[in-house]
């Protein structure tokens, strides 16, 4: 009788996780995806948000703006017809328009007088975790340093910086157009991208060179990290040109961070149609 008992109870037990297993999976399955759903419609409210502001940076000219687009055309910049005023009147923390045709990224920028300002909100100020595309508040806003750094979430969709790993992952691709281009209402900057690679959250990369010396140490090792083989010999580092970057985590890699850093080639000074020098300092010996 007591074998028959503890059999019973054997059997009970099985008939109860029986029940209990799928009702706990079904909990999980049902969890995550409301979890994956808040995800995914926090993607879409923000692409919403961005697709509207798309509309005030397009390569369209009005008839009144024929001669700019030619002129800028002719001295190697795309013609983006940029509403600043409008994104001014938005969100007063606005810097520029940064424009990467090859990964057809196109997004307003801003700068926070705190580090995370702008990491879970988005260009006017809707709370989500797609953030803005934002300018170091350790960098000067105006592009005055010799390296200024641009964060942006890497975002599962492909938006946002989500489209920088591109680079890593199909080889060859950065070859086929290596420019990115931020505009300001006065200026237009065109960048050559010449290094990327993955950094760590804390390396070398995110410490600011303020004088020749250090310059050359950081250029030493963004190097000495570099992946894009063909990269530093496609641009003039001898001048010291200034370094516009950019920076997403990687999702694959905890702490860890796509990095690519481009050499701003050319400045063009809007209206007056003038190419600005880019250097700092003195030829390397």
């Amino acid at each position: 009788m007591a074998d028959k008992s503890k059999a019973d109870k054997k059997e009970k037990a099985f008939r109860v996780l029986d029940i209990l297993i799928p009702v706990v999976c079904i909990g999980v399955f049902v969890f995550s995806g409301f979890n994956l759903f808040k995800i995914y419609r926090s993607y879409a409210e923000a692409d919403a948000i961005y697709s509207g502001l798309a509309l005030m940076a397009n390569e369209k000219a009005e008839v009144s703006e024929e001669e700019v687009a030619v002129a800028m055309e002719q001295a190697g910049f795309p013609y983006l017809n940029v509403d600043h005023e409008g994104l001014l009147e938005i969100n007063p923390d606005y810097k520029g328009w940064l424009y990467f045709p090859l990964l057809e990224l196109s997004y307003p920028v801003v700068y926070g007088d705190e580090a995370q300002s702008y990491l879970n909100k988005t260009f006017d100020g809707t709370p989500s975790k797609s953030g803005a595309i934002y300018i170091d508040a350790w960098s000067n806003p105006d592009l005055k340093d010799m390296t200024t750094l641009i964060y942006g979430h890497n975002m599962r969709n492909g938006s946002m910086f989500g489209c920088l790993k591109r680079i890593r992952n199909e080889e060859g691709l950065i070859d086929q157009d290596p420019y990115f281009y931020y505009y300001t209402p006065t200026m237009a900057y065109k960048c050559h991208v010449f290094v990327y690679y993955l950094e760590n959250a804390n390396g070398m990369t995110y410490k600011y060179p303020t004088d020749n010396r250090t310059y050359d140490e950081y250029m030493d090792y963004i190097l000495s990290k570099n992946e894009y083989a063909a990269g530093p010999d496609s641009v003039d580092i001898a001048h010291r040109p200034r370094i516009l970057s950019l920076s997403t985590c990687s999702g694959f890699h905890s702490g860890k961070r796509t990095v690519i850093h481009a050499a701003i080639e050319d400045s063009y000074k809007i209206g007056d149609n003038l190419i600005v020098e880019e250097s700092f300092g003195e030829a390397i010996p």
